[in-house]
């Protein structure tokens, strides 16, 4: 393929991962993502969006980043990057508006669940992190564990009681943001009760 490293630093320009139309908008016909696709160089993540594939590594991170920026890391996902717990979530847990398209989720790799959050409870919290050298928007560790608490008949108890303990012996944690946080999501007698704060 003549045009070989051409099409490798356009990939590399956007960290791996390229749409469609940013491919056109570097002067290549979308034919070539075709030959590029057979030849095994990139691969379709979902339609328009493609990931180059030989000898770089494209973090999770990274594609959930691109395919999803307005996306927050949320749950289990936050709890395993904290280290809360140990056992690596089988899908990345993402929070999003509640009118968020529901078909811009259906991917093959990696797998994602959405959370479909209340507009008004989207910033509390949010902040972002470095993770896999990637920029992600993740709920901090306070948010993350009022979360865990107002859901918890929905995660496993081993999971659930892991991550209180792992945040009651955080030095980093605050939990007078947990408080105000639980005060606002109205989740404070649930958490007093939990955390026992």
């Amino acid at each position: 393929m003549d045009n070989y490293e051409e099409f490798k630093r356009v990939f590399a320009k956007y960290d791996g991962i390229l749409t469609t139309s940013k491919f056109q908008e570097a002067g290549y016909h979308h034919k070539y993502l075709k030959e590029l696709t057979d030849k095994g160089f990139i691969r379709k993540i979902k339609r328009g969006y493609y990931e180059w594939q030989e000898d770089e590594f494209v973090s999770d991170a990274t594609i959930i980043t691109r395919l999803f920026p307005d996306a927050v890391v949320y749950l289990l996902s936050a709890l395993y990057i904290y280290d809360y717990i140990d056992r690596t979530p089988y899908e990345w847990h993402l929070a999003v508006e509640r009118d968020s398209s529901r078909s811009r989720f259906d991917i093959k790799y990696p797998k994602v669940k959405p959370y479909y959050i209340i507009e008004k409870y989207m910033s509390i919290g949010k902040t972002k992190i470095n993770y896999e050298g990637q920029d992600i928007n993740i709920f901090d560790k306070d948010r993350t564990i009022c979360d865990v608490v107002r859901n918890e008949s929905k995660i496993d108890r081993e999971i659930v009681n892991q991550a209180i303990k792992s945040y009651l012996v955080d030095p980093k944690k605050n939990t007078s943001n947990l408080l105000k946080y639980a005060k606002k999501m109205r989740a404070e007698n649930k958490v007093r009760t939990m955390i026992g704060v």
